[in-house]
């Protein structure tokens, strides 16, 4: 039977190999079912064993009575243990949510203190940015009077100019370069026309 089982897995194709191979499955087959009809037989016996045995030794019947206080009263106790252990879980979940509810409260806590400080950071970014644009205003409104000012006295100005250099002792001499004449230096670059 192994060899047959063997050249129908590796597949010889002939067909002589072929009725080989079903002959060894047929026999395995007629040898399974052998088996299990052994194993009915076998089963049937040994049913009509226990029934004899059990007929020998007939029905007893046992007197529960003294035990049924003892199975009440552990029937009792287990039905409170099991209300105290309710309560037990209920009181650890009651324990776990109050820890969870504190965790986000200081969790959400930490939020808005954060948020609230990113709101006031611009706030103090716009109240410096308003100092700073009243200041320029006012230094904008000081150089407009000073160049009115100065706009109203040029000639006082520049009249008093001499007086304040011949008061302070400071001598400046300027060193004009002598002018040359335009004309004469494009007529030299053009050439004869």
């Amino acid at each position: 039977m192994g060899s047959g089982m063997a050249r129908a897995l590796v597949g010889v194709g002939s067909i002589q190999g072929e009725k080989e191979t079903m002959q060894d499955l047929n026999d395995c087959l007629a040898s399974y079912l052998e088996m299990g009809r052994s194993l009915e037989t076998n089963n049937q016996k040994l049913e009509s064993k226990i029934h004899e045995h059990l007929e020998k030794k007939g029905p007893q019947v046992r007197d529960w009575g003294h035990s049924l206080k003892t199975i009440k009263d552990l029937w009792a106790q287990i039905f409170a243990n099991s209300v105290d252990n309710a309560r037990i879980v209920l009181q650890i979940d009651a324990c776990l949510a109050a820890a969870g509810f504190t965790v986000k409260c200081e969790t959400e806590l930490a939020t808005c203190q954060s948020v609230e400080s990113d709101i006031h950071r611009p706030h103090k970014v716009i109240d410096d940015t308003s100092v700073t644009h009243l200041q320029l205003e006012t230094d904008m409104e000081a150089f407009k009077e000073e160049l009115l000012f100065t706009k109203k006295n040029p000639e006082e100005e520049v009249t008093g100019l001499p007086n304040q250099s011949a008061n302070s002792g400071l001598i400046v001499e300027l060193a004009v370069p002598k002018s040359q004449d335009l004309s004469k230096i494009m007529a030299d670059i053009l050439g004869p026309v």
